[in-house]
Protein backbone atom coordinates (compact mmCIF):
# COMPACT_ATOMS: atom_id res chain seq x y z
CA UNK A 1 0.00 0.00 0.00
CA UNK A 2 1.61 2.96 -0.84
CA UNK A 3 2.21 5.43 2.66
CA UNK A 4 0.60 8.70 3.34
CA UNK A 5 1.96 11.75 4.29
CA UNK A 6 2.19 11.43 8.63
CA UNK A 7 1.43 14.70 10.51
CA UNK A 8 3.97 17.67 9.96
CA UNK A 9 5.49 19.49 13.05
CA UNK A 10 3.88 22.02 14.84
CA UNK A 11 2.75 25.28 12.94
CA UNK A 12 1.59 28.15 13.75
CA UNK A 13 -1.53 29.70 12.94
CA UNK A 14 -3.27 30.07 9.43
CA UNK A 15 -2.75 33.87 8.84
CA UNK A 16 0.86 33.26 10.11
CA UNK A 17 2.21 31.22 7.27
CA UNK A 18 2.86 32.36 3.35
CA UNK A 19 -0.09 32.00 1.19
CA UNK A 20 1.23 29.45 -0.52
CA UNK A 21 2.17 27.20 2.87
CA UNK A 22 -1.42 27.44 3.60
CA UNK A 23 -3.07 23.84 3.38
CA UNK A 24 -6.27 25.11 0.88
CA UNK A 25 -3.61 26.83 -1.70
CA UNK A 26 -0.82 24.11 -0.95
CA UNK A 27 -3.17 21.59 -1.92
CA UNK A 28 -4.34 23.47 -5.16
CA UNK A 29 -1.09 24.81 -6.22
CA UNK A 30 1.01 21.19 -4.96
CA UNK A 31 -1.49 18.55 -5.21
CA UNK A 32 -3.22 16.45 -2.09
CA UNK A 33 -0.19 14.06 -1.36
CA UNK A 34 1.74 17.11 -0.51
CA UNK A 35 0.16 18.26 2.38
CA UNK A 36 0.75 16.50 6.15
CA UNK A 37 -2.09 14.74 7.87
CA UNK A 38 -2.77 17.57 9.81
CA UNK A 39 -3.28 19.94 6.67
CA UNK A 40 -5.36 17.40 5.38
CA UNK A 41 -7.44 17.43 8.12
CA UNK A 42 -7.34 21.42 8.21
CA UNK A 43 -8.72 21.33 4.87
CA UNK A 44 -12.11 19.67 5.89
CA UNK A 45 -12.37 21.03 8.50
CA UNK A 46 -12.32 24.56 6.82
CA UNK A 47 -12.30 26.99 9.75
CA UNK A 48 -10.74 26.37 13.89
CA UNK A 49 -12.85 27.64 16.87
CA UNK A 50 -12.81 30.53 18.92
CA UNK A 51 -9.46 30.78 20.26
CA UNK A 52 -8.10 27.79 18.28
CA UNK A 53 -6.74 27.84 14.70
CA UNK A 54 -8.26 25.34 11.91
CA UNK A 55 -4.41 24.11 11.92
CA UNK A 56 -4.16 23.62 15.75
CA UNK A 57 -7.63 22.14 15.75
CA UNK A 58 -6.23 19.54 13.38
CA UNK A 59 -3.36 18.68 15.39
CA UNK A 60 -5.38 18.02 18.66
CA UNK A 61 -7.88 15.78 16.94
CA UNK A 62 -5.22 14.02 15.26
CA UNK A 63 -3.22 13.20 19.07
CA UNK A 64 -5.37 10.50 19.84
CA UNK A 65 -4.42 7.97 17.03
CA UNK A 66 -3.94 10.24 13.95
CA UNK A 67 -5.82 9.49 10.79
CA UNK A 68 -6.85 6.01 11.35
CA UNK A 69 -8.05 6.82 15.37
CA UNK A 70 -9.64 9.97 13.69
CA UNK A 71 -11.74 8.26 11.68
CA UNK A 72 -12.88 5.62 13.78
CA UNK A 73 -14.73 8.37 15.59
CA UNK A 74 -18.55 8.47 14.44
CA UNK A 75 -20.02 11.79 14.67
CA UNK A 76 -21.28 11.64 17.75
CA UNK A 77 -18.02 10.89 19.42
CA UNK A 78 -16.76 13.63 17.44
CA UNK A 79 -19.59 16.43 19.11
CA UNK A 80 -19.49 15.34 22.29
CA UNK A 81 -15.52 15.88 22.11
CA UNK A 82 -13.75 18.55 24.49
CA UNK A 83 -12.62 20.85 21.74
CA UNK A 84 -16.17 21.18 20.77
CA UNK A 85 -16.26 20.01 16.97
CA UNK A 86 -19.69 21.55 15.62
CA UNK A 87 -22.16 19.36 13.79
CA UNK A 88 -21.06 20.85 10.41
CA UNK A 89 -17.58 19.71 10.77
CA UNK A 90 -18.76 16.66 12.43
CA UNK A 91 -20.79 15.57 9.26
CA UNK A 92 -17.67 16.46 7.15
CA UNK A 93 -15.67 14.35 8.34
CA UNK A 94 -18.06 11.79 8.39
CA UNK A 95 -19.02 12.43 4.57
CA UNK A 96 -15.55 11.88 3.79
CA UNK A 97 -15.31 8.28 4.89
CA UNK A 98 -18.37 7.43 2.94
CA UNK A 99 -16.97 8.98 -0.20
CA UNK A 100 -13.67 7.48 0.08
CA UNK A 101 -16.02 3.52 0.60
CA UNK A 102 -18.72 4.45 -1.94
CA UNK A 103 -15.06 5.35 -4.73
CA UNK A 104 -13.25 1.87 -3.38
CA UNK A 105 -17.03 -0.12 -3.87
CA UNK A 106 -17.28 1.30 -7.14
CA UNK A 107 -13.34 0.45 -8.11
CA UNK A 108 -13.98 -3.20 -7.00
CA UNK A 109 -17.21 -3.28 -9.32
CA UNK A 110 -16.08 -5.77 -12.24
CA UNK A 111 -12.78 -6.47 -10.92
CA UNK A 112 -11.31 -10.09 -10.48
CA UNK A 113 -11.73 -9.96 -6.62
CA UNK A 114 -9.02 -12.77 -5.96
CA UNK A 115 -6.71 -11.73 -8.50
CA UNK A 116 -6.51 -8.36 -6.85
CA UNK A 117 -6.82 -8.28 -3.19
CA UNK A 118 -5.01 -4.93 -3.00
CA UNK A 119 -8.78 -3.60 -4.56
CA UNK A 120 -10.54 -5.75 -1.79
CA UNK A 121 -8.30 -3.92 1.18
CA UNK A 122 -8.97 -0.65 -0.19
CA UNK A 123 -12.74 -1.09 -0.25
CA UNK A 124 -12.49 -2.48 3.47
CA UNK A 125 -10.24 -0.46 5.10
CA UNK A 126 -12.90 2.69 4.64
CA UNK A 127 -15.58 0.60 5.48
CA UNK A 128 -13.59 -0.76 9.30
CA UNK A 129 -12.16 2.46 9.64
CA UNK A 130 -14.85 3.95 12.31
CA UNK A 131 -14.47 -0.05 14.11
CA UNK A 132 -13.30 -0.16 17.38
CA UNK A 133 -14.38 -3.89 17.58
CA UNK A 134 -13.76 -6.94 15.19
CA UNK A 135 -16.44 -7.63 12.90
CA UNK A 136 -15.73 -10.13 9.92
CA UNK A 137 -17.71 -10.90 7.16
CA UNK A 138 -17.21 -11.74 3.43
CA UNK A 139 -17.44 -10.44 -0.25
CA UNK A 140 -19.64 -13.08 -2.30
CA UNK A 141 -18.66 -13.76 -5.48
CA UNK A 142 -19.69 -14.99 -8.97
CA UNK A 143 -17.77 -17.25 -10.87
CA UNK A 144 -15.79 -14.72 -12.27
CA UNK A 145 -14.82 -13.98 -9.10
CA UNK A 146 -16.95 -10.21 -9.44
CA UNK A 147 -18.33 -8.94 -6.12
CA UNK A 148 -22.52 -9.79 -6.06
CA UNK A 149 -22.59 -8.23 -2.70
CA UNK A 150 -20.73 -7.61 1.10
CA UNK A 151 -22.20 -10.01 3.86
CA UNK A 152 -21.19 -8.87 7.78
CA UNK A 153 -21.56 -11.76 9.71
CA UNK A 154 -20.14 -11.16 12.91
CA UNK A 155 -19.31 -7.89 14.51
CA UNK A 156 -18.88 -7.18 18.37
CA UNK A 157 -17.47 -8.95 21.52
CA UNK A 158 -16.16 -12.38 22.08
CA UNK A 159 -13.62 -13.80 19.44
CA UNK A 160 -14.87 -14.64 15.49
CA UNK A 161 -13.17 -18.16 15.54
CA UNK A 162 -16.66 -19.29 17.57
CA UNK A 163 -18.75 -17.73 14.70
CA UNK A 164 -20.92 -20.37 12.58
CA UNK A 165 -20.62 -20.39 9.11
CA UNK A 166 -23.88 -21.25 8.24
CA UNK A 167 -25.14 -17.69 8.52
CA UNK A 168 -22.51 -16.32 5.89
CA UNK A 169 -23.26 -19.47 3.34
CA UNK A 170 -27.16 -19.32 3.78
CA UNK A 171 -26.30 -15.58 2.52
CA UNK A 172 -23.82 -16.85 -0.23
CA UNK A 173 -26.46 -19.35 -1.83
CA UNK A 174 -29.58 -16.92 -1.67
CA UNK A 175 -27.33 -13.95 -3.29
CA UNK A 176 -26.43 -16.96 -5.96
CA UNK A 177 -22.53 -16.91 -4.96
CA UNK A 178 -20.29 -19.75 -5.80
CA UNK A 179 -17.06 -18.38 -3.83
CA UNK A 180 -16.15 -15.67 -1.05
CA UNK A 181 -13.56 -13.78 0.23
CA UNK A 182 -13.27 -13.83 3.73
CA UNK A 183 -12.56 -10.76 5.44
CA UNK A 184 -12.25 -9.58 8.79
CA UNK A 185 -10.35 -6.59 10.71
CA UNK A 186 -7.68 -6.22 13.42
CA UNK A 187 -8.95 -3.01 15.60
CA UNK A 188 -5.24 -3.44 17.30
CA UNK A 189 -4.19 -2.33 13.51
CA UNK A 190 -1.85 -5.14 13.11
CA UNK A 191 -3.17 -7.22 10.61
CA UNK A 192 -1.20 -10.43 11.07
CA UNK A 193 -3.17 -13.54 11.10
CA UNK A 194 -3.65 -15.08 14.50
CA UNK A 195 -3.91 -19.00 15.10
CA UNK A 196 -7.60 -18.30 15.73
CA UNK A 197 -7.52 -16.59 11.94
CA UNK A 198 -6.40 -19.74 10.30
CA UNK A 199 -8.36 -22.06 12.27
CA UNK A 200 -11.63 -20.26 11.62
CA UNK A 201 -10.13 -19.99 7.51
CA UNK A 202 -10.30 -23.80 7.65
CA UNK A 203 -13.66 -24.04 9.55
CA UNK A 204 -15.31 -21.87 7.08
CA UNK A 205 -13.37 -23.35 4.16
CA UNK A 206 -14.44 -27.09 4.77
CA UNK A 207 -18.05 -26.11 5.23
CA UNK A 208 -18.03 -24.43 1.61
CA UNK A 209 -16.69 -27.43 -0.01
CA UNK A 210 -19.84 -29.31 1.75
CA UNK A 211 -22.42 -27.21 -0.11
CA UNK A 212 -20.03 -26.50 -3.13
CA UNK A 213 -18.91 -22.39 -2.33
CA UNK A 214 -15.31 -22.34 -2.19
CA UNK A 215 -13.42 -20.28 0.23
CA UNK A 216 -10.98 -17.71 -2.41
CA UNK A 217 -9.24 -15.84 0.16
CA UNK A 218 -9.43 -14.36 3.39
CA UNK A 219 -8.23 -10.78 3.45
CA UNK A 220 -7.17 -9.57 7.34
CA UNK A 221 -7.41 -5.73 7.54
CA UNK A 222 -4.83 -3.47 9.80
CA UNK A 223 -4.20 -0.17 10.22
CA UNK A 224 -3.34 0.84 6.30
CA UNK A 225 -1.99 -2.79 5.80
CA UNK A 226 -4.00 -5.78 4.81
CA UNK A 227 -2.90 -9.72 4.72
CA UNK A 228 -4.31 -11.84 1.79
CA UNK A 229 -4.04 -15.38 2.79
CA UNK A 230 -4.07 -16.59 -0.37
CA UNK A 231 -0.85 -15.05 -0.87
CA UNK A 232 0.69 -15.72 2.16
CA UNK A 233 -0.27 -19.41 1.35
CA UNK A 234 -2.28 -19.85 4.31
CA UNK A 235 -5.28 -21.02 2.43
CA UNK A 236 -6.83 -24.38 2.94
CA UNK A 237 -6.94 -26.73 0.20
Amino acid sequence: MTARPRPGPKRGRLAELPEEERPREKLLSKGAAALSDEELVAVILGTGKAGRGVLELARELLAGGGLHGLFRRGPSDLLAHSLGVGAAKAARMAAVVEIAARIARDDLAGRDVVADPEAAARFLMPLLATESREVMGALLLDSKNRLLRNAVVFAGGGAHAAVAPSPLFRQAILAGASGVVLWHNHPSGDPEPSPDDIATTARFAAAGREIGIEVRDHVVVGRGRFVSFLRRGLLPR
